[in-house]
């Protein structure tokens, strides 16, 4: 009769084995698809400058070089978005005799030289070109994604406004100095996750949520 029950257990060894290792199989694909998901929630849409040219300039000074550093070179284009996301426009400063302003076309939304450094606009963006545009408001003339009038400057870091992916630097009619310090704002764009990655989210947990309740009761 022992021997028998001991056989009974014995043979209930693989079993066992074989659900704890899929429940650490299940575990696995949780764990990976939360990941995913706090990578996708977090990740940065990539931007893109379109037709680039390089191009280099000098006397960047004034207020934008006090925020961003000196600036000297960059490329000119058009500045795209490879997936729909959110985009931020931050006011880093103008160094300028003309009077100018920023427009981003969601809203429409602008910033000023009244705007305080470090102020922004944000809004919904799909993939392709960006919507914005800068207008010297002295000559009533108005350059948008694209213009020569513009030149992007990669990956800029700031000690008190954080990390652009693009800052946009803007010469305007007043002069033909070519500094691109006459408005200048930074460019953040940050993906949406899709809808089905949200449905992974949800199925993850619930799955995370299902395992921990059956240890519990085991328990």
């Amino acid at each position: 009769m022992a021997a028998a029950a001991m056989d009974a257990e014995t043979a209930l060894i693989p079993t066992r084995s074989v659900r704890i290792h899929h429940r650490q199989e299940l575990m696995k694909r949780i764990l990976s698809t939360l990941a995913l998901v706090a990578l996708a929630g977090s990740a940065h849409a990539q931007l893109t400058v379109t037709g680039s040219t390089n191009k280099s300039f000098s006397g960047y000074d004034g207020d934008p070089a006090a925020t961003t550093g000196t600036l000297s070179s960059g490329v000119q284009g058009t500045l795209d978005s490879l997936l729909a996301g959110s985009a931020t426009f931050t006011y880093l400063g103008n160094e300028s005799g003309n009077n100018n302003l920023f427009t981003f076309s969601v809203g429409p939304q602008t910033l000023t030289e009244a705007s305080a450094i470090g102020d922004s606009v944000t809004g919904a963006i799909g993939p392709g070109a960006l919507g914005f545009s800068f207008t010297d408001t002295n000559t009533a003339s108005t350059f948008g994604n694209g213009s020569a009038a513009l030149v992007y400057v990669a990956n800029v870091s700031t000690a008190s406004y954080g990390n652009f992916q693009y800052v946009i630097g803007f010469n305007d009619n007043g002069s033909s100095d070519g500094d691109f310090d006459d408005f200048v704002v930074g460019v953040n764009v940050a993906a949406v996750p899709e809808p089905e990655t949200y449905a992974l989210m949800l199925a993850g947990l619930g799955a995370l949520g299902f395992v921990s309740r059956r240890r519990r009761r085991r328990a």
